[in-house]
């Protein structure tokens, strides 16, 4: 009997039940943004808009879901500068930070790019939106411009300043005779009826108000008054006025650092960092707010913005707390979608189908807090010391031996050890070879790569000290080395090691790569080979002293990233040799362009990860990712913020999970992931199931074959036994269109899925239904 067909009749027979765990399917994107930190809300009926510092998304009042509305969903841009809804039209309005506008309406994205192309020489920002009938009135750095809400085009653009300059427009407002714009040079006002307010002669100062050519950055009208604040530009603090029966005065009490005044039918609203104020039509003050009460515990307000809703219930954006909402007992809940910590991640590291990420920062400026946070069955947690203890977890170091057992490198305060996501040990310059920086008057230390080598010794990097790099034995002995001086009080970066227990050291500041050999001896010096090396290739041209990336392919080929492109040494265990010399790698297709040209030349790389195909994921600085072949000569995915769902183009770093094959992208303002098509893989066939199984009318997605041996051949036929696809798997995955050998898209059926390797010594036989 045909094999083919035998195993289909066992398969019959045979019925088999797969538990498929929920993920993403292959070619698609997933955002892992930190949505916790709110800005502004929006009231839009039966929906609360929601503005956080990357996307905007919202909470559905009575469904109590979350949708987003990012790059993935089909929105044009990435960081949020302000949003608004206009109620007249149904419709959002979004304001990007470099001034790119969509408009979510009747369901449909519509895009206004117009103020983001416009070549002016001054600030586009759009500060703030306010409507009146169909029209946004947007507050911009260099005027006002209206857009037409209904017909969804560009009005007019003014031109407030004197002499029809520039001037910085923070807010708008208006009245029943009168047109308010608080700007950096005063509250400038107009009548509203005139039909020539594009003509800066038509604005005028407020005339009455204290300070009227002072910086004034928000306005509001209220029943019969006009709010407004006069911020100091030197201080930051603010002076709140309200004109009332003809007359500007202060109004009130203890008002500091305040985010935003909104208005009611019947109340206004000041939210400020730490407290929310009600008044009345008569302006009594009919509410304080300042205390949340979460389930029991109440924790520190920090509130950007707040307004009413119809039920005269708070709807808050909080700074910590994403979407905090009152229920009509005044009741305080708060949400927002699953994510890490922070937005501004550091260094990731993937393991048995687990991704964590730090959130450090290695500038002066950004003392940020000691939290990770571990992507694992799809959500996010997050795991955090307290910042008296430490500061910027940057790099993550994890414990061949024990998964539990995790190390982090922090810019200044040392070591941290964590075992079952516990913090248990503490390394600095009192119990290590750990040194701190010369000249502060506390243990300064400052670590910014950690890696195990073969043996489980944790070998660390300990920047700007006499001896820069320290070694932890597994039995918790310390040694430092400066390797004869060679290296003393440099800018030692990432460590690494590779296949023979060599460690690979980044000396920055174009100084090259210092590379080691212990011997298998970390505690003996003398036993010891090191030599700094500068890529170059065997006609004796240097290729660059700059080295800003390291990785060992599965061919135990050393890839490194460099200041002039992407080299190649294909013979790691000569590294002590003479001649020890790098090859470029030629593109034969790069894009569209046919010519033959060096890979990356002209781009920072930030980082370089093998995938389970041997292919290399690279992350630039200015460029976005790469994705090239395992010998580096084709390319095969280029993303960048213009042609794919990524937010930027800076790519601090990449983390590949191998069990799916998921490929993790550090930007420096948020975390995206691109489901690829290879995985890791060993030579015998683990968990193999199909996805999606079945195939329902209407998936225009990839099906993929999982769990496979490495590379093996794959044939998917019907249940006749026809051959209707061929190919071979990338690593442990195998991919199909649903279409056949000539396109076509098959025919609803059940249809067999044969996997086997060269040899014929490991077979598998799965099924998938498809429902056309």
């Amino acid at each position: 009997m045909n094999p083919i067909k035998k195993a289909i009749l066992l398969l019959i027979i045979t019925q088999v039940s797969l538990k498929i765990p929920a993920q993403i399917p292959v070619g698609t994107w997933r955002d892992h943004f930190s949505y916790k930190k709110a800005l502004y809300v929006a009231d839009a009926e039966d929906k609360i808009y929601i503005a956080g510092e990357i996307a905007v998304w919202s909470f559905d009042k009575n469904e109590k879901t979350i949708e987003k509305l990012t790059k993935i969903q089909g929105y044009s841009d990435a960081e949020i500068q302000t949003t608004a809804w206009n109620s007249n039209q149904k419709a959002l309005l979004i304001a990007y930070k470099n001034s790119n506008i969509d408009i979510l309406k009747n369901n449909t994205i519509y895009n206004f790019s117009e103020i983001k192309r416009k070549q002016i020489s001054t600030d586009k920002t759009i500060y703030n939106i306010t409507f009146a009938g169909n029209t946004a009135y947007l507050a911009c750095g260099f005027g006002i411009v209206l857009l037409d809400m209904e017909n969804l085009e560009f009005k007019d653009t003014w031109f407030i300043g004197n002499n029809a300059s520039y001037v910085k427009v923070n807010d708008i407002a208006f009245d029943e005779t009168y047109i308010y714009a608080a700007t950096d040079e005063g509250l400038l006002f107009a009548d509203f009826t005139n039909s020539n307010l594009a003509d800066y002669r038509n604005w005028n100062l407020v005339p009455d108000i204290p300070d009227n050519d002072s910086k004034y950055n928000m306005v509001e009208t209220f029943d019969k008054y006009i709010i407004t604040n006069q911020i100091n530009p030197a201080t930051g603090n603010d002076t709140l006025y309200i004109k009332k029966d003809g007359a500007w005065e202060l109004f009130g009490n203890d008002i500091e650092e305040l985010c935003s005044i909104r208005s009611s039918e019947k109340n206004i609203i000041l939210t400020m960092r730490h407290e929310i104020k009600i008044f009345d039509t008569s302006l009594n003050l009919t509410r304080t707010f300042d205390t949340y009460n979460f389930s029991g515990y109440r924790p520190d307000l920090y509130m950007n913005d707040a307004l009413l809703d119809k039920n005269g219930n708070l709807i808050i954006a909080d700074y910590s707390f994403g979407l905090v909402y009152e229920n009509d007992n005044k009741q305080t809940n708060y949400v927002y979608p699953n994510g890490p910590f922070n937005n501004y991640t550091a260094k990731a590291v993937s393991f048995d189908n687990k991704v964590i990420t730090t959130d450090g920062n290695i500038k002066a400026t950004g003392w940020y807090t000691p939290v990770y946070n571990i992507f694992e069955n799809n959500e996010w947690k997050t795991y955090r010391i307290s910042p008296d203890t430490a500061r910027n977890f940057f790099s993550v170091a994890v414990n061949p031996k024990n998964k539990n057992n995790l190390f982090f490198g922090t810019w200044g305060y040392g070591i941290f050890e964590f075992n079952d996501n516990t913090w248990t040990n503490a390394y600095n310059n009192l119990n290590s070879t750990l040194e701190a920086i010369p000249g502060y008057d506390y243990g300064y230390i400052r670590i910014y790569g950690v890696t195990f080598d073969l043996n489980n010794n944790l070998w660390v990097t300990n920047q700007g000290v006499g001896e820069p790099v320290s070694v932890k034995t597994e039995d918790g002995q310390w040694k430092s080395y400066n390797f004869g001086g060679s290296i003393t009080n440099d800018y030692v970066e990432d460590i690494y090691t590779t296949t023979g227990n060599i460690k690979w050291v980044e000396l920055g500041l174009g100084k090259g790569m210092l590379v080691f050999d212990d011997n298998n001896t970390p505690l003996n010096p003398d036993d010891d080979r090191h030599k700094i090396i500068y890529p170059q290739t065997s006609e004796g041209e240097q290729i660059s002293t700059e080295i800003t990336a390291l990785t060992e392919d599965l061919n135990n080929n050393i890839w490194m990233g460099t200041g002039n492109g992407i080299v190649v040494y294909y013979n790691p265990d000569e590294v002590f040799d003479d001649n020890f010399f790098a090859e470029r790698i030629q593109l034969t297709s790069y894009g569209k362009d046919t010519t033959e040209q060096y890979l990356l030349s002209t781009d920072i790389i930030n980082d370089i990860e093998t995938d389970g195909a041997n292919r290399k994921w690279i992350a630039t600085a200015n460029s976005g990712v790469f994705l090239v072949s395992d010998n580096g000569k084709e390319e095969i995915y280029h993303f960048d913020k213009y042609n794919s769902p990524l937010i930027s183009d800076n790519i601090n770093d990449i983390t590949v999970n191998g069990k799916t094959g998921e490929v993790f992208f550090l930007t420096d303002i948020g975390i995206m992931s691109f489901r690829a098509e290879a995985t890791d893989a060993d030579n015998i066939f683990k968990n193999v199931y199909v996805f999606p199984n079945p195939v329902r009318p209407g998936y225009k997605g990839k099906i993929t074959v999982t769990g496979l041996a490495r590379d093996v051949n794959v044939k998917i036929t019907d249940i006749s036994g026809n051959i209707v696809y061929e190919t071979t798997a990338l690593g442990g995955q195998a991919i199909w269109d649903g279409k056949t050998f000539d396109g076509r898209k098959v025919n609803t059926g059940v249809y067999l899925v044969f996997c086997s390797n060269s040899d014929g010594t490991q077979t598998y036989v799965t099924k998938l239904l498809f429902v056309n």
